[in-house]
């Protein structure tokens, strides 16, 4: 039986704790949080009676017997959490980002090839229903070579989520705003089928959020070596939480995933549009429907030895595109 601790209960870790109350050979034995009545809170609702330990610091937990622990906390927390428990031998799944800073990124991977095969990240819109039909239907050649793309993010988030919390909105803490916090999934998934840019030019700003230290709207254009060419544009500052919107254009066609569903055109201009059924999940419905099989996906791969999809390697051309764009501004 794989022991398992969850640190920082918030909202998102019910999406983990849901995930895992339904997976075989996993009993959740820990819970952490700063706020000790979180964690109960989140122990009762999920394992309802049995035995398990609540923390207020992480660092309690580093010499204990869990075999695989979910960090849940704040952003700037992520990284420093994650080096601790690798060094001492623990398998780290970690939420988004996994680092807020490329120094950071950087000292995670030494803390990683000390630790092979111990570290996931949970980019779980890759294991959506729709993002695995595109994955196959540009594979089989529907559009033909991947010429380009586009991505478009247009949320709301207004004053009153930042001030739900101590850390968002901050720079040091959040690490940015609609760039690493909402977007980075997008761009995560247009960059799947472009590869890793040479190029990166963009721009970060705030136009209704004055009040935060992070960006409420950034913009890219980014290049790629095989001549691919991409736009990018992000912003908090839309009337509601729209479908997200990617589009890549091949030289025979071209493919468009709105919200969950896909719009595919040939080259003489027909279109079809596929419908995919996700799973059912918790959480908000922005958040993809992917958690669960990227959760149990890691769990595969510790007990198999195999490569996680999601591990630092597989996630490295987002993260130093996110700071080039961060660099830039």
């Amino acid at each position: 039986m794989t022991k398992v601790a969850i640190i920082g209960c918030g909202g998102i870790s019910q999406v983990h704790a849901w995930a895992l109350s339904q997976m075989d050979d996993v009993l959740m034995t820990a819970f952490c949080d700063t706020i000790p009545a979180k964690a109960e809170a989140l122990a009762e609702k999920y394992i309802k009676g049995t035995n398990y330990d609540v923390y207020a610091d992480y660092r309690e937990l580093l010499k204990s017997d869990v075999d695989v622990v979910h960090i849940c906390t704040p952003h700037y927390l992520h990284a420093p959490m994650a080096f601790d428990f690798l060094n001492h031998g623990k398998a780290v799944f970690m939420e988004k980002p996994c680092a807020i800073s490329l120094e950071q990124f950087k000292a995670l991977k030494e803390a990683d090839k000390r630790n092979p095969g111990k570290l996931g990240i949970c980019f779980q819109n890759r294991y959506n229903c729709s993002t695995l039909k595109m994955d196959e239907m540009i594979s089989e050649g529907k559009i033909g070579n991947v010429i380009g793309g586009r991505a478009f993010v247009t949320w709301r988030r207004d004053k009153d989520y930042y001030e739900s919390s101590d850390w968002k909105g901050r720079l040091a803490s959040e690490g940015g705003g609609a760039l690493i916090n909402q977007s980075i999934h997008t761009l995560d998934l247009m960059l799947r089928y472009l590869g890793t840019p040479d190029k990166v030019e963009g721009s970060i700003d705030k136009h209704h959020l004055y009040d935060i230290e992070v960006e409420d709207t950034v913009e890219a254009w980014l290049s790629f070596p095989d001549g691919k060419r991409a736009c990018f544009y992000a912003s908090n500052g839309y009337a509601n939480d729209a479908p997200v919107i990617i589009e890549i254009q091949g030289d025979k066609g071209r493919i468009m995933l709105n919200g969950t569903d896909i719009f595919l055109w040939n080259e003489n201009g027909e279109c079809n549009q596929i419908k995919c059924e996700e799973p059912e999940g918790i959480g908000k419905g922005y958040w993809g429907s992917g958690h669960k099989a990227c959760i149990e996906d890691f769990y595969r791969s510790l007990i198999s030895g195999e490569t996680f999809k999601n591990n630092l390697d597989s996630v490295e051309s987002t993260f130093r595109t996110v700071f080039s764009i961060y660099n830039q501004s």
